[in-house]
């Protein structure tokens, strides 16, 4: 029995749904579209307690989850970055054009032999089922930092794909009403018109939104919103010109700020809102589709028809039209292997199979019913498919690393070498930079991998491969620099995995005055800045004790870190103590403080 909520509390729950979906997710380090699949299940026909389509209405609910999608598909183009496309650009065309089409044809094989579609929901399916959408490709390749060029080619698969997989759709759907109703030049015209008014609107918004802000007409703080309004405009009038034709151009719209933009630091806040959209909008929509099927639906779903038809398209159709279409590029017989083995289906496929369902029963074709959930079964099924197995399959063909987590050290001084050559004696990736440092590096002495150039360049660190890399550790001498620095690297590693020495403040009214957000990733000591710490390895060695001896840690000593039996090397923060059980490694500074007082008083070291 449907519990009957008002409206406004039921969005809210929703959003308050999607946003937990995530954080246990993360929490539990499952995919986190599984586990939203599994609460809208729970919440939809496992309990029967909502149904946000009969609640909402057909109408409202579709439009909802179509300015969503709209959203989602703006934020993944728009934060391509072409300088990835040397090195894969050829594999990329060729996948998104004749890995495209032969993914068309046969899947339309797949549906009409296997599932006994017609030809014609058959054909408009597949084009449709070309779509390996960005909502939940980015997530698994957050997980498993797989290599830059297999990276590249999954995110511009995906971006590209998501808004050309339901054109395919209303292409083939067009075609089929010309064929049934005899060849009229109205529908030609309607998809001609379609086209060119996306390509228009995608184009010309991105070049319009340029100029306002080259000329100061939009004030900072409204650009993020002032963005956010040009989405839905474009997305909207698209889309009542042709159906579905909005996604594309949302999508070109993107791709055009992407070039234009260039990383410029004027459109950070932007992106930012945009992304933080994004990830509302994905998991709260994607529980509203889940929650709205029923246990009739489900009941349709689960046979082996579909079962057979899964694997068709797992095991034999996308690793032969991958295969196929990336012979002779630039890419690895490895890389490409791996590739034709990660194609899950998401969102977009969902949403837009909603809309085609209707089109086909108001037709009264036949089987028209079964779409809706033969596409969220086949959806399920590849995330959790892939979703389990991307992260394990990268390692296990060597495309991911699997070494320890590694550490990136940016300076180079006495007390980070002393660091960087205790953690590489574990076997943990070490990797020194410093951009402030001019002289002969001592890195390379210690046999330590160094970072030619310029870490904090996001196209340099684009160029290289830093996937065994995963915490970032900012020791220069200057506290502004590491304070950039820090903005500019947490993007990328992420909050919890970048952290910086003290400031170079001896009084305890100026350390109190240090942000708190920054405060949380202060390492170590903030009583010892850059000068003690280099002053005391210059002396003495860190130190290192097992966990099961932490009782011999005074408060004379710092604490530095501790490396688990798995190599996991946690950071201690001013904030937060190290949480070490009674196995692994602690490093201290044994005796810092009481070495920091005798040279302050004169009586050595």
């Amino acid at each position: 029995m449907n519990i009957e909520l008002p409206l406004m509390l039921l969005i809210v729950i929703f959003i308050s749904l999607g946003i937990l979906s995530q954080w246990l997710a993360a929490t539990i380090k499952w995919p986190p579209i599984v586990v939203m699949s599994i609460a809208g299940l729970l919440i939809g026909p496992g309990f029967q307690l909502v149904n946000p389509q009969e609640m909402m209405g057909s109408e409202l609910f579709s439009t909802i989850v179509s300015l969503a999608v709209a959203i989602i598909l703006f934020e993944g183009s728009s934060n391509l970055d072409y300088r990835e496309l040397p090195g894969v650009s050829k594999a990329v065309t060729r996948i998104i054009t004749v890995g495209a089409v032969l993914a068309w044809l046969l899947g339309t094989l797949a549906m009409y032999l296997i599932l006994g579609f017609p030809l014609s929901i058959s054909f408009v399916m597949a084009g449709l089922f070309i779509v390996t959408g960005p909502t939940v490709i980015q997530p698994l390749l957050k997980q498993a930092k797989v290599k830059n060029s297999v990276n590249s080619i999954l995110r511009w698969e995906s971006i590209i794909l998501d808004p050309v997989g339901p054109l395919f759709a209303l292409f083939a759907f067009y075609m089929f009403q010309i064929i049934d109703q005899g060849f009229g030049i109205g529908y030609l015209m309607n998809y001609i018109i379609g086209f060119a008014v996306a390509f228009i609107l995608g184009y010309g918004a991105s070049y319009l939104f340029r100029w306002l802000i080259k000329k100061d007409f939009i004030p900072q703080n409204l650009m993020a919103p002032v963005q956010f309004i040009f989405i839905l405009l474009i997305f909207s009038i698209s889309h009542n010109v042709l159906h579905e034709s909005g996604l594309l151009a949302v999508t070109i719209f993107g791709l055009v700020m992407a070039r234009l933009k260039n990383q410029s630091l004027i459109y950070k806040e932007s992106d930012h809102f945009i992304e933080e959209m994004t990830l509302i909008l994905l998991s709260t929509v994607f529980i509203l589709i889940t929650s709205s099927l029923t246990r009739q639906v489900l009941g349709e779903v689960l046979n082996w028809q579909l079962v057979l038809f899964c694997i068709a398209m797992i095991v034999i159709i996308r690793p032969l039209y991958i295969l196929l279409a990336t012979i002779k590029t630039e890419i690895p017989f490895k890389e490409r292997a791996f590739i034709s083995f990660v194609a899950p289906r998401g969102i977009v496929a969902l949403a837009v199979a909603e809309f085609f369902a209707g089109l086909f029963i108001s037709e009264e074709v036949r089987m028209a019913d079964f779409i809706v959930p033969v596409t969220f079964g086949f959806v399920f099924v590849t995330v959790v498919i892939y979703g389990f197995s991307f992260k394990p399959l990268s390692k296990w063909m060597k495309l991911s690393s699997t070494s320890p987590p590694g550490v990136i050290i940016l300076g180079e001084n006495l007390f980070s070498l002393a660091l960087a050559k205790k953690l590489d004696s574990h076997g943990i990736p070490v990797l020194i930079s410093d951009l402030l440092n001019s002289e002969t590096k001592k890195a390379q002495e210690y046999g330590l991998e160094t970072f030619e150039g310029n870490l904090l360049s996001r196209e340099e660190r684009v160029r290289t491969d830093l996937t065994k890399y995963s915490q970032c550790l900012i020791m220069t001498r200057s506290y502004t620099f590491n304070h950039l620095a820090f903005n500019e690297l947490s993007q990328e590693f992420g909050l919890r995995n970048v952290g910086m020495l003290p400031p170079p403040f001896e009084s305890e009214k100026s350390r109190k005055n240090i942000e708190q957000v920054i405060k949380h990733h202060i390492l170590f000591d903030d009583r010892f800045t850059y000068y003690w710490f280099s002053q005391f390895v210059d002396k003495h060695e860190i130190t290192e004790v097992d966990a099961a001896e932490a009782d011999s840690i005074t408060e004379d000593d710092i604490i530095l870190y501790h490396i688990d039996d798995n190599k996991n090397t946690t950071f201690k923060t001013i904030t937060d103590d190290v949480d070490y059980t009674t196995s692994g490694i602690v490093g201290l500074l044994k005796g810092a403080h009481k070495f920091k007082e005798d040279k302050k008083n004169g009586n050595g070291a």
